[in-house]
């Protein structure tokens, strides 16, 4: 018995796999958790790791409806078959009667060809993990959508955000419900009272009051879902950059072009992908216009990195730059997944290193020439 993806998972169940042919299998059953603590089954279902459960005479199992369908993934485990039962007229009062019903079901035409088959084998035994990991508390989205398999692509990395304005900040919202090791912070401002206007949630004036750096305000905040939200308050240059050597992946969104040359070729001498966030917007006659760019640098592909304006704006311009929260979401969410495509976890047709969106005709384009599809202006 373990503990897996938020599931219970049941080993050595005795069913008969065809008339007179025993075999044994693994019962999934779903946790339901509320607060963090288990509290009543919420559903009946459950999955089943082996072939279809029959009667002892090889015809199918009648108290219970398996699918079939194996293509339900659990980490470590292979593909699961859903199956359904319940108690008649009711539902189970807590696990213990959900798990016991479903291995007394399954397992009873076993015990009739052999009275020795049970799933209480007595063997040593095995330690549930029941932390959250490197979260505050248990993940139940993740196992709820089956996606442990798919988490598993991102586990155990280490994340870190350069720069934590309006794009920085949403793409630590995004990264904060993942399954990461680490999410290192890198800003040296101050949490301002129009930062509160370019960043997730909703800013208290206390929290303005406090006059904290980025950094801190923010590894508050979200150390209540990520234990290990690391704010060094530093501003990261030529003498700084080898602070980024701990990175497994760096999302870059800085708003000083010119400042980005030591970084990038800090990252790129460590061979640390990374996704640089750019946005340019200007104010016309029609309404806001501009674009909104995504650039992977992965290890193999460093030539990508020619696509990032590194140039600072002589004239000051940036001071005045416009910055609207849902393109900062958008420009955040585009580098998550571009991140999320690099580890696997979202499936890839070709690579998509480059992407523009444009406001103007709301497309998103994407770029494998070593041509710009559009200047950039001002940036994120």
């Amino acid at each position: 018995m373990a503990l897996v993806d938020g599931m219970l998972a049941i080993s050595n169940v005795p069913y008969v796999r065809a008339a007179g042919t025993l075999a044994r299998g693994t019962l999934v059953v779903p946790v339901s958790i509320a607060n963090d603590e288990v509290s009543t089954p919420r559903t009946h279902t459950a999955w089943w790791i082996g072939d279809a459960p029959r009667e002892a005479d090889g015809t199918p199992l009648k108290a219970l409806n398996f699918s079939g369908t194996r293509n339900q993934r659990f980490t470590g485990l292979p593909p699961a078959a859903l199956i359904c039962g319940k108690p008649h007229g009711r539902e189970f009062r807590d696990h213990h009667e959900f798990a016991a019903t479903y291995v007394t079901v399954i397992g009873v035409p076993a015990s009739l060809i052999d009275p020795t088959a049970t799933a209480r084998l007595y063997g040593p035994s095995v330690p549930i993990e029941t932390r959250a990991g490197t979260f505050a508390y248990m993940d139940t989205a993740t196992p709820r959508a089956g996606l442990g398999p798919a988490a598993e692509t991102i586990r155990g990395t280490t994340i870190g955000i350069l720069g934590l304005g309006g794009t920085g900040s949403y793409v630590l919202d995004l990264v904060s419900k993942c399954s990461v090791d680490a999410i290192h912070l890198y800003d040296d401002d101050l949490f301002e009272q129009h930062s509160a206007f370019r960043a997730p949630g909703a800013a208290t004036l206390d929290d303005l009051r406090a006059r904290r750096r980025k950094v801190d305000h923010f590894a508050a905040v979200y150390r209540g879902i990520h234990r290990r939200v690391v704010p060094p308050p530093v501003r990261i240059d030529a003498r700084t950059a080898p602070i980024l050597d701990v990175l497994d992946f760096a999302f870059v969104c800085i708003d000083d072009a010119a400042a980005k040359p030591p970084i990038l070729k800090r990252l790129s001498e460590r061979g640390i992908p990374y996704v640089d966030a750019g946005m340019g917007l200007r104010d016309t006659e029609r309404g806001i216009a501009g674009a909104v760019r995504t650039t992977l640098v992965a290890k193999e592909d460093q030539g990508m990195a020619e696509r990032i304006p590194v140039v600072g704006d002589p004239d000051g311009l940036y001071a005045t730059n416009i910055q609207i929260c849902e393109l900062n979401a958008l420009n955040a969410s585009l580098a998550v997944i571009a991140w999320k495509r690099h580890r696997g976890f979202y499936a890839s047709n070709r690579p998509q290193p480059n992407s523009v969106f444009v406001l103007e005709n709301g497309r998103l384009h994407v770029e494998e020439t070593s041509e710009p599809i559009i200047e950039e202006t001002q940036h994120e």
